[in-house]
């Protein structure tokens, strides 16, 4: 005899409240880090030296993305159907490392200048 496999009710499982989730998802997160790292580029045009002003901006988003990956790490469930931390992580480091490429080496020498003196 083949045990029978209990099925679920489809009203039991398309209710929104029942197993609904409170706090902030990937796509909250995603947007914080977006609007922050943004703040912070505005921020440090107005406090920083023209030089500094993006290299401190592809570290911010590099960093983000570091923080968001250790969190997607210790999560561990990957959902292909929605937006995961992963996907933020991925997101951001793809914003920092284009932050990072349009640095000017020579606007990094100055900036190495300017310290020492």
């Amino acid at each position: 005899m083949v045990p029978q496999i209990p099925r679920r009710s489809p009203l039991r499982t398309a209710s929104p409240v029942r197993g609904a989730r409170v706090g902030f998802g990937p796509q909250q997160v995603f947007a914080a880090a977006a609007v922050a790292g943004f703040a912070l580029l505005v921020a440090s045009r107005a406090l920083l030296s023209p030089d500094a002003v993006v290299p401190v901006v592809a570290t911010v988003f590099l960093t983000l993305a570091t923080v968001i990956g250790v969190i997607a790490w210790c999560g561990g469930r990957m959902n292909p159907d929605n937006v995961t931390y992963t996907d933020v992580a991925g997101a951001l480091t793809l914003i920092g490392v284009c932050a990072a490429a349009t640095i000017d080496p020579e606007q990094m020498v100055r900036l190495v200048a300017d310290g020492r003196d």
